[in-house]
């Protein structure tokens, strides 16, 4: 018999009821405690508790196994600053990995990561810890994405190319072979990139061309309470 899971949620919108929903076809799951600090209530229905002030939350991580970070968009520096500081509570990240998507066997993944429906990695890729990759995206062969990274809905990451941490490929877009990806860049939906992005640019037409530079959002304070 497998042991139960009692696991944490960051984040209680629509990520999160996708993900509740996934984690409900588990048989392993006991409970589900959903942290969210932003909105008065959880607008789906779980069989657990909500979570809304970071003093509640550290009271009750000594009852919780996992979690999974439900943080999408383009807020992967986030996602991974909060993932790492729940590590050190000794919370286990989950792979959430949904059972109609493609992985290929020589393809090596990192904790945390989230794989949507109808997605795809093909061969001898690498992704990094907390990435997600969403519904009907492709990640073609040879290619290395750093952590945090998140590859939006249907877009198309062609073989060889290279994402750095923190960056989001949006939905729609096409980044051509061998093409890199600077940390923390954000390449907008449908664009179609031909050549390197810097880090911290924000591209977006056909082909892509910068438009301003990307910023991370991420409450500290939040994070410093909850480390401290």
């Amino acid at each position: 018999m497998k042991k139960q899971k009692r696991i944490l949620l960051w984040g209680g919108r629509s990520k999160a009821r996708i993900t509740y929903q996934m984690l409900m076809e588990k048989e392993e799951v006991e409970t589900v405690t959903i942290f969210e600090n932003t909105c008065p209530k959880i607008e789906f229905d779980f069989n657990g508790q909500h979570l809304k002030n970071i003093e509640d939350l550290r009271s009750n991580l000594f009852d919780l196994t996992h979690f999974v970070m439900c943080i999408g968009g383009e807020h992967g520096y986030a996602r991974v600053k909060y993932a790492k500081a729940i590590e050190k509570f000794d919370l286990i990240p989950i792979e959430l990995i949904h059972r109609h998507c493609y992985i290929d066997h020589t393809s090596k993944i990192g904790i945390g990561i989230q794989v949507m429906p109808s997605a795809t990695i093909h061969s001898f890729c690498e992704i990094g810890d907390y990435c997600i990759i969403n519904t009907n995206a492709t990640i073609d062969h040879e290619c290395k994405i750093g952590d945090g990274v998140h590859v939006m809905g249907a877009a198309a990451v062609s073989g060889g190319v290279h994402v750095a941490d923190y960056a989001s490929i949006g939905t729609n877009a096409t980044i051509l072979p061998d093409v890199k990806i600077g940390v923390g860049a954000f390449v907008g939906a449908g664009a179609v990139v031909t050549k390197d992005v810097e880090d911290y640019n924000v591209v977006v037409g056909l082909p892509a061309k910068t438009i301003r530079e990307n910023k991370f959002e991420i409450s500290q304070k939040l994070l410093d309470q909850f480390s401290s």
